[in-house]
């Protein structure tokens, strides 16, 4: 019989589970007594409907507080179990072959070649592929620290039992991992208070520093073996952040925020560069008597000023030693440390590489490439990566608050001129006329607002930063909420004043500008805004020599806008006409994807995304966020995060070949069926969520979103101002919150009432499937949703709605369209169930159902009690620990 890899992925889930479960009990039994454990035995063995219904209804506040701690344990134990069982190889996990394709960069060489292309022309993209995935200041981790901490190292050691093991070490590890889930247990799950910028800076980049970083070195290695004669990889993966920059609706991001996140990566990264150039000097024992070394290895030696006698005819290591002493004073001066030191700080990351490639160049030529080794060449490859920065900073500010700065500045330089009263053509004249010379707007003799000083003062950070650590720094200026060109032309404004950009006929810049296109509306204007600005002469010396515009486009608010389908929809084709735009007017275009991660934010696979970019669009050029939970799942190891990033860079290989094989068409030849259903699903959204005079009432009874608004979980308030609209609310809570209460609604709602109004069948639906990546990657990633809905459940939360009649109409259009996307779905697919073609989902959701289910019912009886108008702190308490549990299942928050 042919083995069945997922289902022995299954049993070894279950295998992890009952042993983890089973240590659990144990210590909940020696912790918290007998009936403790009973309690949780019989929530479990009540199952699920009416029986457990009856079992927490009849709780006391304090037996309910316990069980949503003990059921979201449980929950993130399951996940341990999954994740240890699928650490195997990829096809012990049921992958699919076309994903297996692209896993890695040499199987993206491999599949172009396949599909038609030449060496050069993949050589041609490679040298200009650039990829970075940015880590946002968009928290969604429910999770502290604290508790991720334990969970990695329970998930380490439960993947030590993976093989057979003597009696004696098998008990050792059950010792192990009893000892670490009592940490566990006795870990508060949730924060008592909202984390600062500091926190969340902290904490991610403790990802970075323990995962991301190791992954990045061993890739550039891997890829410098394997393509010797290749681009430099250091350059083509780069990674981002947002945090300490983003401060759209963010009141804690200031100056000091940027300055601190800078500091600190500095510190990171400097630690990582020392490690490895005294682990060099220790390994370059190479006397000068036994092999030659280049002229430029001995002025290196003898520049470092090292006189120690047992080194004195070991020119390598004399040389490591001066640039250790280097970038000891660089730190000193970069990362605020206190080292001290004589020797002469590095101007920049290019010398400090400059002196390893003297390294590398003399070893290459007096003992060929193997000599120079891993580590080396790895090394250089991190310093072209990161410099002395790290990760590249975006900053981010809304363009409502870019527009009262500069009313403000010209109020006091120009008496009589009101700039928020003029008209877009006006505005964009008087921009311009700025830009067209040196004189700043800000005096030092004027009393600005607090808001107008706190802008200023980051653009003067801002400015530092490009000098003090390099260009890279910072990698753009993001301007959400654009939709004109006098928009993309505010910020340049506002450099001149700090010197980041310098007027006059052709004006300059030392930082992009990147427009954020959100809503729908905004999405279907962007390719007419950006052909209107590069029209422009001064777009062309502000971009630079050779002209490069970013775009970023925003999913979460687009689907909070309009919907799942036509927000997906009006990005591709956003994405495809913004292409052809930057085309006719010769500038290269990166495009930015505002990806969440969950389904209702634009996330899903992230090498299935880029492939099902429009042919174009991608073009070597792509940077995409990554938030919040993701930032964890994708990256907290670095086995995973290699492999998330490899997979990243060869998708984005793959992408920018789309279309130039010989005879390769476009694959959206149904662009009237699909524009026809995003119009019918936009109405029907709209419709719903928008125009229904009860829905938001519904909304704020019907989901934990009130409580979700109380959680701990990120440094940023849940809306913009104290509004209770759903157009101001961010765009994580709405897609939260749907996701606790099983509706999954952002991810699904409009998708068959748009087919319907399209007239679509089956049959051309299933066609769509075969032909356009984009529609398989929608169509997969609704079903996921739809898989982890559960109407039945959704109802109860439905009924907390107090007004019978407008729940009835809300509730009943809400499962009649999830029934019919149900019933679409399964249809295209040729299925009679959800996700019956791919069973290792299947299995890993249904495992998932059997945690979050009681969760929810449980979470049910919690809220209904506060409905009621109970406001005890251990009722808020047992509700936190529910939505955290219900994350943990559903591994989904916003």
């Amino acid at each position: 019989m042919r083995p069945d890899p997922a289902r022995d992925r299954s049993d070894n889930v279950r295998a992890n589970l009952r042993l983890l479960e089973g240590l659990l009990a144990e210590v909940i039994d020696d912790l918290d007594g007998e009936a403790a454990a009973g309690l949780l035995e019989e929530a479990r063995r009540a199952g699920e409907g009416d029986r457990l219904a009856d079992l927490f209804q009849g709780l006391t506040l304090d037996q309910a507080v316990f069980l949503a701690r003990g059921l979201a344990v449980q929950a993130q134990l399951a996940n341990i179990a999954e994740d240890v069982a699928g650490l195997r190889a990829p096809v012990e996990i049921g992958q699919a072959a076309d994903e297996a394709r692209i896993a890695t960069l040499s199987a993206a060489v491999d599949a172009l070649t396949y599909n038609g292309l030449d060496r050069d022309e993949i050589d041609r993209l490679m040298r200009d592929l650039q990829v970075s995935p940015v880590l946002t200041a968009h928290p969604t981790e429910v999770r502290r620290r604290s508790v991720v901490e334990r969970q990695f190292e329970i998930a380490r050691l439960l993947g030590l039992r993976r093989h057979a093991l003597p009696p004696d070490l098998d008990q050792r590890l059950r010792d192990d991992l009893f000892r670490e889930l009592a940490l566990l247990w006795r870990t508060r799950l949730t924060r008592p208070e909202r984390i600062t910028v500091a926190d969340e800076i902290r904490n991610t980049l403790a990802i970075v520093s323990n995962a991301m970083l190791p992954a990045l070195a061993e890739l550039y290695e891997s890829w410098g073996r394997q393509f010797p004669s290749g681009p430099d990889f250091g350059k083509v993966l780069q990674l981002g952040s947002w945090l300490g920059g983003d401060r759209d609706g963010h009141p804690g991001v200031e100056a000091e925020a940027l300055r601190e996140a800078l500091t600190l990566q500095a510190r990171l990264i400097f630690g990582f560069y020392l490690t490895e150039v005294r682990r060099l000097r220790e390994d370059l024992s190479l006397a000068a008597e036994l092999t030659p070394v280049s002229d430029a290895l001995l002025a290196l030696a003898e520049a470092s000023g090292d006189d120690n006698p047992h080194r004195r005819d070991e020119p390598y290591r004399r040389a490591l030693v001066g640039v250790e002493q280097r970038l000891t004073v660089t730190m000193d001066r970069l990362g605020g440390t206190r080292f001290g030191g004589q020797a002469e700080a590095y101007a920049g990351p290019d010398a400090f590489i400059a002196d390893l490639e003297v390294v590398a160049a003399s070893l290459l030529a007096h003992g060929g490439r193997r000599v120079v080794g891993s580590r080396l060449a790895s090394l250089i490859a991190v310093a072209k990566g990161c410099g002395f920065h790290l990760l590249s900073i975006d900053l981010r500010q809304n363009a409502d608050v870019h527009e009262r700065v500069l009313a403000e500045l010209f109020g006091h330089a120009a008496p009589g001129l009101d700039y928020r009263d003029l008209d877009e053509a006006t505005k964009v004249t008087v921009l311009l006329g700025e830009l067209a010379n040196d004189r700043p707007l800000r005096s030092p003799f004027v009393a600005y607002t607090p808001e107008t000083l706190k802008e200023l003062a980051i653009f003067d950070a801002a400015a530092q930063a490009l000098s003090a650590y390099g260009p890279r720094a910072l990698a753009s200026y993001i301007i959400s909420k654009s939709d004109s060109v006098s928009d993309i032309l505010e910020p340049y404004v506002l450099f001149k004043q700090a010197g980041i950009a310098f007027g006059g006929m052709k004006p300059t810049s030392r930082l992009p500008v990147t427009p954020l296109f959100e809503t729908i509306g905004d999405l279907e204007r962007a390719p007419g805004i950006i052909a209107a600005w590069l029209a422009m002469p001064q777009a062309r010396s502000l971009l630079g020599d050779p002209a490069r515009q970013e775009v970023m486009l925003g999913y979460s608010d687009s689907n909070k806008d309009g919907g799942f389908f036509t927000s997906r929809r009006a990005a591709t084709q956003a994405a495809q006409a913004l292409a052809q735009v930057c085309e006719d007017a010769g500038v290269a275009l990166r495009l930015f994807h505002g990806r969440g991660g969950s389904v209702g934010r634009g996330g899903g696979p992230t090498g299935q995304a880029i492939l099902a970019q429009p042919r174009g669009a991608v073009r070597s050029r792509i940077r995409l966020t990554e938030q919040g939970e993701m930032i964890t799942r994708r990256f907290g190891d670095a086995p995973t995060a290699r492999r998330n990033l490899e997979e990243l860079v060869a998708a984005a290989l793959v992408a920018s070949g789309k279309g130039r094989a010989a005879g390769e068409g476009d694959d959206d030849r149904f662009a009237p069926q699909m524009d026809a259903l995003a119009a019918g699903a936009f109405a029907a959204y709209r419709g719903l969520v928008y125009e229904d005079a009860a829905f938001e009432a519904f909304f704020w009874s019907a989901t934990p979103i009130a409580e979700i608004a109380d959680l701990k979980i990120g440094s940023r308030p849940p809306s913009r101002g104290a509004s209770r609209r759903i157009a101001d609310l961010r765009a994580i809570p709405w897609v939260f919150s749907w996701s606790q209460a099983r509706f999954m609604l952002p991810a699904w709602y409009g998708f068959a009432s748009g087919v319907r109004a399209a007239g679509l069948s089956a049959a051309t639906l299933r066609e769509m499937g075969q032909g356009s990546d984009f529609f398989a990657t929608v169509l997969s990633n609704m079903e996921l949703a739809l898989a982890q809905s559960d109407m039945d459940l959704a109802g109860q939360y439905a009924d907390l709605f107090p007004d019978p009649t407008a729940r009835a109409r809300i509730f009943d259009a809400v499962r009649r369209e999830w029934e019919a996307a149900c019933e679409l779905t399964l249809a295209v697919r040729g299925a009679t169930r959800l996700l019956q073609l791919q069973p290792e989902v299947a299995d890993a959701v249904a495992l998932g159902r059997v945690r979050v289910d009681p969760l929810n019912r449980l979470q049910i009886e919690l809220l209904a009690r506060r409905r009621r108008g109970e406001d005890d702190a251990r009722l808020r308490l047992g509700l936190h620990q529910t939505v955290s549990g219900i994350a943990a299942a559903l591994r989904s928050t916003g």
